[in-house]
């Protein structure tokens, strides 16, 4: 069942019981958004750690393997500030 979460909101909003189909269909909706949450703080917790290391390596050897990359570390320190990390 499709459940419509405007229809669901003016229901409550009146003071209209849901029923117990629609209950269960709204907390399984939330349920999945509490996972897709979940998830995306997953990623950028990760790409917030790969940019860290990025950052570290560049300021401690200046490249990356065999790639001059000072040109890249102001937008690595940026996108890390962008997500909420730490840009020392």
């Amino acid at each position: 069942m499709k459940i419509d979460l405007s229809e669901l909101d003016k229901k409550l909003r009146r003071g209209t019981n849901l029923t117990i189909k629609e209950s269960t269909i709204l907390l399984e909706s939330m349920e999945g958004f509490i996972d897709d949450k979940i998830e995306l703080e997953e990623q950028l917790n990760t790409a917030e750690k790969n940019i860290e290391h990025a950052i570290e390596t560049i300021k401690h050897d200046g490249h990356v393997g065999t790639i001059q990359t000072d040109w890249i570390l102001p937008y690595l320190e940026k996108a890390l500030e962008a997500i909420g990390g730490d840009d020392e």
